[in-house]
């Protein structure tokens, strides 16, 4: 192979995680995106909750599923055949905090303002006129659904539901006030659904932002799950679908009466060293570059065949996932296994504190040490055979994507991480547990911005933390954090990795 072949196919390996990995862009939705097997829980009508970390995928497999096609790109053929009753289906957004239909809902100021009266019925209510308004929006062509909604609530109502769908002070005093006439037009919604044979899921995402204060988001998620989970077994036909991060949904403050039994309606999503391999390649396969096809079909048992709209399909050979990573990288991380095993050395360095892997970090190693090496293109000159990228190139991204790592979080869903951050710079792992929890000390935030607090004491605040997995305790009740967060918050370790330049 050329140097000029190999910088092209570094080039394309550099551009697979657009948007911080998530393929954001529709016109590579569905070439990005990989099915898992675990998805065929979606099919289960009951199954209303999608957990996940931060980065896991669940904003991609929303789009998947609210787009053209829905349960369609997500399942395969022969689960498409078991599940025959589902093929007239819809999902429809019940709430997005960004995206082409964020605009249909209220800004999170207004849902600030209706969290300050801590009225849990009140906030039911905002549910499910939310909900009433979806489902007058897209069944406006529905003379019977109108008709109906009309009949049950009246003719004004209706039109503010349509009209106003984002603004709850047009229509939340009716909600509140007659709530057995939307409870009747849902469960006729649902009967009528029936009728046609059509299952309408109503899914919603990027609940952590509906809010600012921690609190009071906790307050809108408990009462939407509490909404769903009292309807699951009334409705056959209207369904919903709702993400959420698994801090929240294992935060103690979000439990509620019978949430213990949810479990039983809830899908995890959860990756491994081959479901992150499978996405690598899949990426590559359908990156649009000849010569990294060619590269790709000339390992044995790595590619299924192409499919319309998902393109090329990785298999489920972790025999050719090895060949794969020994072929571009070789087969340890140095000249021998003290180094350690190159297949397993990125998976085993983004792990975070309670061994959970996402797609996220796990590219951007790669995609990082693609940038990197075509940077340096003596070093490429130096590679024999095949290879494309030298272990240090990817020991070197690590850092850069721990840094982004924390960067992401401090920036995006959890803002107050930013004053331990600053606390933390520079100090050394591992560390006694009475000195880490001094630097989680109530007294380090300004009193403005306590309420963005998940906790309100330095214990309290380190559980969130572990059950963020960004920190844990050792056996000897010290505090550790993993490679993927070290570099990240500044820390230190000895014999951790120096990034190259």
């Amino acid at each position: 192979m050329t140097m000029d072949e190999k910088i092209s196919i570094l080039d394309s390996m550099s551009k697979i995680a657009p948007e911080n990995a998530a393929a954001e862009d529709e016109d590579n939705l569905f070439a990005f995106f990989l099915p898992l097997r675990s998805y065929i829980k979606l099919a289960d009508p009951k199954v209303f909750l999608i957990t996940g970390g931060r980065g896991a995928g669940k904003s991609e497999l929303f789009r998947v599923l609210t787009s053209k096609g829905g349960l369609e790109h997500v399942l395969s053929e022969n689960d498409r055949r078991r599940f025959t009753k589902l093929n007239n289906t819809s999902f429809l957004v019940g709430y997005q905090a960004s995206g082409t239909k964020s605009k249909n809902f209220p800004p999170n100021t207004v849902f600030n303002k209706y969290a300050k009266m801590q009225d849990s019925e009140k906030i039911t209510c905002l549910w499910s006129g939310l909900l009433c308004a979806v489902l007058l929006k897209n069944f406006a062509t529905d003379y019977e659904i109108t008709k109906s909604a009309v009949d049950f609530m009246g003719e004004k109502l209706v039109q503010d539901l349509c009209r106003y769908g984002n603004m709850p002070e047009n229509w939340l005093g009716f909600m509140e006030e007659n709530q057995e006439k939307w409870e009747a037009f849902l469960d006729w919604c649902d009967d009528y659904f029936a009728k046609r044979n059509l299952h309408t899921f109503i899914v919603y995402d990027g609940l952590d932002r509906i809010c600012s204060n921690y609190s009071d988001l906790l307050l809108y998620i408990r009462c939407l799950l509490s909404f769903w989970f009292a309807r699951n077994n009334r409705w056959n036909n209207l369904k919903a679908k709702i993400f959420l991060r698994n801090d929240l949904y294992n935060s103690k403050a979000l439990h509620f009466v019978d949430s213990s039994k949810m479990r039983a309606y809830r899908l995890e999503l959860r990756w491994d060293s081959l479901s992150l391999y499978r996405l690598l390649v899949k990426r590559l396969a359908n990156c649009d570059n000849e010569l990294m096809l060619n590269y790709l079909k000339n390992i044995p048992l790595l590619l299924n065949e192409k499919k319309e709209t998902l393109g090329y399909l990785p298999s489920d050979s972790e025999d050719a996932f090895k060949k794969f990573v020994e072929r571009i990288i070789g087969t340890y991380m140095g000249k021998d296994p003290k180094r350690g095993i190159s297949y397993s050395w990125v998976p085993n360095h983004i792990q975070d504190a309670n061994g959970e892997l996402s797609p996220r970090p796990f590219l951007k190693c790669f995609v990082i040490a693609a940038q990197e090496q075509c940077a340096h293109p003596s070093e490429i000159e130096k590679l024999e055979e095949d290879k494309l990228i030298w272990p240090s190139r990817l020991q070197g991204a690590l850092v850069e994507v721990s840094n982004d790592r924390v960067k992401e979080l401090v920036e995006d869903e959890y803002i107050w991480l930013s004053v331990l951050v600053q606390k933390l710079k520079g100090q050394s792992m591992l560390m006694e547990r009475s000195e880490f929890l001094k630097y989680l000390s109530i007294d380090n935030w300004l009193e403005e911005q306590r309420g963005s607090l998940p906790g309100t004491s330095p214990e309290e605040l380190f559980e969130v933390m572990k059950g963020l997995g960004i920190f844990h305790e050792t056996g000897d009740g010290r505090v550790n954090t993993p490679e993927i967060y070290l570099h990240g918050f500044g820390l230190k370790r000895r014999g951790g990795i120096k990034r190259l330049r």
